[in-house]
């Protein structure tokens, strides 16, 4: 990193799950003026973030719509210079869409684009898979994001994410772990292997996850998204099933958390 920028001020979105890509947009623009406002150099935001990680995905992943939002966001970056990273599909030519987090830098250019490559196989009957983790610099620090489940596969990325090769891994999700007391031996608990990532990549790890599910309304201890320092250790995590910012300097054990409306039931959408 550029010594000027080692210690970037960073914003984690907890967003708000909406149905349809125009209403995500519009929030996603919204968090991003309120993180250029806050002084963020770099805006995270989770899986999916501009269609909403539900089962409307196959009507929301439609590549003009999907563009159009990529080009506001785009436009706001450059002219805020502020960086951004947004989970979105994308599209190839005679290809099913990839499952991707996109790295938008402070020009508005598309410095990588990271494609889900450990899909789940209700992901693989829709999303191709991807090949490779591109890093990307945003404001001079060097990222790169691994997707949701895929901290599972622990040994395979370790080949790819050497140590010193990133300074960041953004980790956007959709995913919750309820406390049991005595602990479920079918519960996975993605944490550990989160902090074993950081701690083998030598990187700072953080994570975006959705404070709510659309397709489960009734889902618990979401959000909580977690950012772990690059010796594996647990800096903190943010509030769980709720929505809202946390503006923070990386490597930080201190945030400022910035609220949303409380979540509360979209409207009811008739889905066969």
């Amino acid at each position: 990193m550029n010594r000027a920028h080692r210690s970037p001020r960073i914003a984690i979105v907890q967003s708000k799950m909406h149905w349809r890509c125009e209403e995500n947009t519009i929030a996603i623009l919204e968090d991003l003026a309120q993180a250029a406002e806050a002084g963020a150099h770099i805006c995270v935001f989770p899986e999916l973030a501009i269609t909403g990680f539900h089962r409307l995905i196959k009507t929301e992943a439609e590549p003009l719509r999907v563009e159009h939002a990529l080009r506001q966001i785009r436009v706001f970056c450059n002219e805020k210079s502020i960086a951004c990273v947004v989970g979105t599909p994308t599209f190839t030519q005679d290809k099913p869409p990839f499952n991707s987090h996109i790295h938008i830098n402070e020009l508005g250019e598309i410095a990588a684009v990271s494609s889900k490559i450990g899909l789940t196989p209700t992901e693989a009957s829709f999303f191709a898979a991807g090949s490779s983790r591109p890093i990307a610099y945003l404001h001079q620090t060097r990222c790169t994001s691994v997707l949701c489940r895929e901290v599972e596969d622990l040994e395979s990325i370790s080949t790819q994410l050497t140590p010193g090769i990133c300074d960041i891994i953004f980790w956007p999700s959709l995913i919750g772990h309820a406390p049991s007391n005595p602990p479920d031996p079918f519960e996975i608990d993605y944490l550990p292997m989160a902090q074993q990532l950081a701690k083998q990549s030598a990187a700072h790890l953080i994570q975006c996850n959705w404070p709510n599910s659309l397709n489960t309304p009734d889902s618990s201890y979401l959000g909580e998204s977690a950012v772990i320092s690059a010796t594996g250790e647990l800096l903190f995590k943010l509030p769980r099933n709720q929505a809202g910012m946390a503006i923070f300097m990386l490597g930080s054990d201190q945030y400022r958390w910035l609220a949303r409306e409380p979540l509360k039931s979209n409207p009811a959408i008739a889905i066969e």
